[in-house]
C-alpha cells in the first residue's frame, strides 16, 4: 500500500512539473544554469547601488526575464541589441543615406511616379526625357502641348517640389515633338527655311 502512495506521488509531482515546463516554455523562458542565475543576481544588485553606471530596474533583476532576440539562453539582457530585427524601410533608407543615392532615388521616383504626380492626363501628352542633377527635361507630344507645359510649369514644379521633396528639380525644360531629320547626304544649303511644324 505504502508503494502505491509513492508510486501516486511520484506521478503527480511529475505532472505538476511538466504543467510548469509548458507554462514557463509558452511564456518564453529558458532554463539557465545555477552559475548563471547567481552571477545575474550580482549583476543586478551591482547595477541598483547608488551611483551605478546601469539603472536599476525589475527587468535587470529578473534571473527568468526572457533572452534578447538573437541571443543565446543565458545571455540575455534588457533592452535592445544588435541582433533585433528592423523594418525593412528603416534598414533600406539608412543604407540609401550611408551610400549617397538620395538623389538617385528622387530623379528615379519622378520617372515612375510621372503620371501621378503631373496627372493622367498631362502625362499622355509628355514623358520624362531625362532628369540628372536637378535639371528635368520633358519632351511634348505636339507643338501646342509644349507650349501648355510652359504654361503650366511653375504648377508642375510645385507638385514635384510636394511629392519628391524641394530642391529636388532646380531647372525644368520643355521640348517640342521630335520629327525625322531632312538631311540627306553631306551638303546642306545653308540659310535654308528647313521644315516646318508638321509633327505637331
Amino acid at each position: 500500500m505504502a508503494e502505491d502512495w509513492e508510486a501516486a506521488g511520484d506521478v503527480l509531482a511529475q505532472r505538476a512539473l511538466a504543467r510548469q515546463v509548458s507554462v514557463a516554455w509558452d511564456r518564453g523562458l529558458a532554463r539557465r544554469p545555477v552559475r548563471d542565475l547567481a552571477a545575474a543576481g550580482r549583476l543586478a544588485a551591482r547595477r541598483q547601488r547608488p551611483g551605478a553606471n546601469g539603472q536599476g530596474s525589475e527587468a535587470e533583476a529578473d534571473p527568468l526575464a526572457p533572452p534578447a532576440p538573437g541571443l543565446a539562453p543565458g545571455k540575455g539582457r534588457p533592452g535592445p541589441s544588435r541582433f533585433d530585427p528592423h523594418l525593412a524601410s528603416k534598414a533600406l533608407r539608412a543604407t540609401a543615406r550611408e551610400k549617397g543615392w538620395g538623389g538617385k532615388l528622387r530623379m528615379a521616383m519622378v520617372i515612375v511616379r510621372w503620371a501621378e504626380i503631373v496627372g493622367a492626363q498631362v502625362a499622355e501628352h509628355c514623358v520624362v526625357e531625362s532628369f540628372e542633377a536637378g535639371e528635368l527635361t520633358v519632351r511634348a507630344s505636339s507643338s501646342a502641348w509644349a507650349q501648355q507645359l510652359r504654361l503650366l510649369q511653375p504648377r508642375i514644379e510645385s507638385l514635384l517640389s510636394e511629392q519628391v521633396g524641394p530642391g529636388a528639380v532646380t531647372r525644368m525644360t520643355v521640348l517640342g515633338p521630335q520629327g525625322p531629320s531632312w538631311r540627306h547626304g553631306r551638303r546642306t544649303v545653308r540659310n535654308g527655311r528647313g521644315p516646318r511644324d508638321t509633327y505637331g
